[in-house]
């Protein structure tokens, strides 16, 4: 009686265990969208007397989409008591992922500072756009010795983004 009891049991036991070792083998096909965004430029503009001098700046960015995305600005006979500004957009396409900004180096001379401001909505490394939304961003530059006074100074912005998941 006892070792039927135990044959019992020892099977119960098997059968419980098999249960709960199942393994389930599920297939699918998961599929996100990729990143689609864009920059762009927006308003350039001088603070300062730039006299006769013809100094400006100019912005343009490439018609097709690169990866990084770049913006070219153009300082045309620079100045050193004068302020250049250029704005530009970054933009999340409505069917693309949440985008955070990543990082945006700016081409670096010396005697020349080129900064991305920081000011109140001022677009920084580490914001996240979202879906069908955009957010501005402002290039500050200025010449800190006159070793660049009168030449024509190339930058070039770029903006890594990265998908981010909320």
């Amino acid at each position: 009686m006892l070792a039927v009891a135990l044959i019992i049991a020892l099977g119960a036991t098997g059968v419980t265990y098999g249960a709960w070792v199942d393994e389930i083998y599920i297939e699918g096909h998961l599929s996100t969208s990729g990143i689609n965004a864009s920059l762009d430029c927006g308003e350039c503009s001088l603070v300062g007397d730039p006299g006769d001098t013809g100094t400006y700046i100019s912005c343009s960015a490439p018609m097709t989409p690169t990866t990084p995305m770049t913006l070219n600005l153009y300082i045309y006979n620079a100045q050193q008591e004068i302020d250049y500004y250029c704005e530009f957009t970054v933009s999340n396409a409505a069917d693309s992922l949440p985008i955070k900004i990543a990082s945006m180096p700016i081409t670096d001379y010396t005697g020349v500072t080129a900064v991305i401001t920081s000011g109140v909505g001022d677009l920084q490394v580490g914001d996240v756009i979202d879906p069908g939304q955009s957010a501005t961003g402002k290039v500050h530059i200025y010449l800190t010795s006159v070793e660049r006074v009168g030449q024509t100074l190339p930058f070039t912005l770029t903006v890594n983004v990265v998908r981010w998941n909320k």
